[in-house]
C-alpha cells in the first residue's frame, strides 16, 4: 500500500517521521520540521494544509508500513501453508515477535496513532481506511485458508482478522507495568487460544 509523494513533499513527511523519534507529536513545531527538512514554510503549506496536516500524514505513513508488513507476514503464511499446523507454526511466529518486549515503543505508537483518531475527524477519517484496508485484506486472507479447510468455518474470518490485530496490541497493558507477566507464559497462552479456537483440529 505504498505511496508516492511529491520528492518536497516526502522529506517534509520524513523530517516528521525523524522529529517524532525524539519528540511527542504536540511539541513539534513548523521551525522544527523546516529547520530538520531545510524546506520553506512556501513549500510546506503548498503540499500541506497546516502543520498538523502534515504531523498527520506522517504519523499515517510509520502506521501504513506496520499495515503492510502484517500483511506480507499474513499473506506469506497462508500463502505457503499446506495444513492447519502449518498456519498455527506460522502464527507462533507471529506471537514472539508481535509480543516481544523490545516492541513495546512500536506498540505504544499504534495507541498514539489510535487514540488521536478519536480526537481529530479529520485524521479519523485517513485512518479509517487505513486500518479498513488491513482489516479486509486480513479478512481475506483468512477466508482462503477457511475455503482450503485450513481454519474452522464456525468461525467469523472477520471477527479473526481483528483478534490478530488486536492480540499483537494487546501486551501494551503489560508494557507499563513494574512488575511484568512472564514472556513464555503468555505466548503460550496466546498460542493455545489460536490453536484450540481458530485452528482446523
Amino acid at each position: 500500500m505504498p505511496h508516492e509523494y511529491h520528492p518536497t513533499k516526502a522529506k517534509l513527511i520524513e523530517a516528521v517521521t525523524v522529529l517524532l523519534k525524539s519528540h511527542k507529536s504536540s511539541e513539534l513545531t513548523v521551525d522544527m520540521v523546516l529547520t530538520e527538512s531545510n524546506i520553506s514554510k512556501g513549500s510546506l503549506y503548498h503540499h500541506f494544509e497546516d502543520l498538523e496536516d502534515l504531523i498527520e500524514i506522517a504519523l499515517l505513513a510509520r502506521y501504513a508500513k506496520w499495515v503492510d508488513i502484517n500483511v506480507v507476514t499474513m499473506s506469506s503464511i497462508l500463502v505457503n501453508a499446506r495444513s492447519s499446523k502449518d498456519i498455527y507454526m506460522g502464527l507462533v511466529k507471529v506471537t514472539e515477535r508481535s509480543q516481544d518486549r523490545n516492541l513495546s515503543k512500536e506498540r505504544f505508537f499504534r495507541a498514539e496513532v489510535l487514540a488521536k483518531s478519536h480526537s481529530s475527524p479529520r485524521f479519523a477519517k485517513k485512518l479509517q481506511d487505513l486500518q479498513e484496508q488491513l482489516t479486509d485484506s486480513l479478512t481475506d486472507l483468512i477466508r482462503e485458508a477457511q475455503e482450503k479447510n485450513y481454519y474452522e468455518k464456525s468461525n467469523d474470518p472477520k471477527a479473526i482478522a481483528v483478534f490478530i490485530q488486536a492480540y499483537t496490541l494487546g501486551k501494551i497493558v503489560d508494557d507499563i507495568s513494574s512488575s511484568q507477566v512472564n514472556q513464555e507464559n503468555y505466548n503460550a497462552l496466546i498460542n493455545k487460544i489460536i490453536k484450540e479456537i481458530f485452528m482446523k483440529q
